[in-house]
C-alpha cells in the first residue's frame, strides 16, 4: 500500500472506505432492534466471498436473504453462533440483513478485500430485464441517476425505475421515462437496491 501510485478515499454517513490503490475495508452500520439492511459486500475477499467469511459479528436470530431473480430465497438464519447455511455474495450482488431480536443492538460489519479491478480497468454487471438486485461492484458513492462514477444514469430505457431501501419499508421507485430520469437516488458505498430493467442490458463502471 505504501507504494500505491494512486490513492482514493470515499464516505458516506452510512459507510466509511479507506483505500489504497484497490486495497480497502468499509465499515457499514446495520441498525439493531431486527432491522433490516439492503446491502452488498463491496470488496472481493480473496477466499470466496462467503457469507460465513463476510458477516461475523451478527447476533442470533440475525439471517440474510438473498433474491433469485424472481422471489427471494429462504432466509440463511445466524443460530447458536454460526450461519445454518452459506451462499456466496460477491461485489455487486444485493441482499437483505436481519440484525438480531427485539432488542439487539446496533453491529457495525467491516467488509475488507480489493476492489475487483485494476485503476483504469472497467467491470461488468449484467443486469437481466425485469427486476435485479444489485450495488456498485467498485464502491462509489454518489447518485444512481447522475453520477459518471456509477455510470448507470445513461444505460436504461423507459419503463425502468430503481427502488432504495428506507430503512422499514421501500422508497417510491424513481422511474425512467421520456429518456430521463424524473428523481434522484443517492447510494451510499456497500448499498444495495433494486434496478427494473426494461430490457437486458451490462451495467459497465471503470475504476478512476
Amino acid at each position: 500500500m505504501a507504494g500505491a501510485a494512486l490513492a482514493f478515499s470515499l464516505a458516506t454517513s452510512q459507510a466509511q472506505v479507506y483505500s489504497a490503490n484497490i486495497v480497502g475495508y468499509a465499515n457499514v452500520v446495520l441498525p439493531g432492534n431486527a432491522a433490516y439492511s439492503l446491502i452488498e459486500n463491496p470488496f472481493d475477499d480473496g477466499n470466496g466471498d462467503q457469507l460465513t467469511n463476510l458477516l461475523t459479528t451478527l447476533p442470533n436470530q440475525s439471517s440474510v436473504t438473498t433474491w433469485n431473480g424472481s422471489v427471494f430465497n429462504a432466509p440463511i438464519p445466524f443460530q447458536l453462533g454460526a450461519w445454518q447455511g452459506n451462499t456466496q455474495l460477491p461485489p455487486g450482488v444485493g441482499f437483505f440483513v436481519k440484525n438480531g431480536k427485539a432488542g439487539s443492538p446496533t453491529v457495525t460489519n467491516t467488509f475488507v478485500g480489493n476492489v475487483i479491478v485494476n485503476v483504469g480497468a472497467s467491470d461488468t454487471n449484467a443486469l437481466a430485464a425485469g427486476y435485479n438486485l444489485v450495488g456498485s461492484q467498485i464502491p462509489y458513492a454518489g447518485d444512481l441517476t447522475s453520477d459518471t462514477n456509477l455510470a448507470l444514469y445513461d444505460i436504461l430505457a423507459n419503463q425502468s425505475s430503481i427502488t432504495t431501501w428506507g430503512g422499514a419499508t421501500y422508497n417510491a421507485p424513481v422511474p425512467f421515462q421520456l429518456g430521463a430520469w424524473q428523481g434522484t437516488a443517492p447510494v451510499v458505498v456497500a448499498q444495495a437496491y433494486f434496478i427494473k430493467s426494461k430490457f437486458a442490458t451490462n451495467w459497465v463502471q471503470t475504476l478512476y
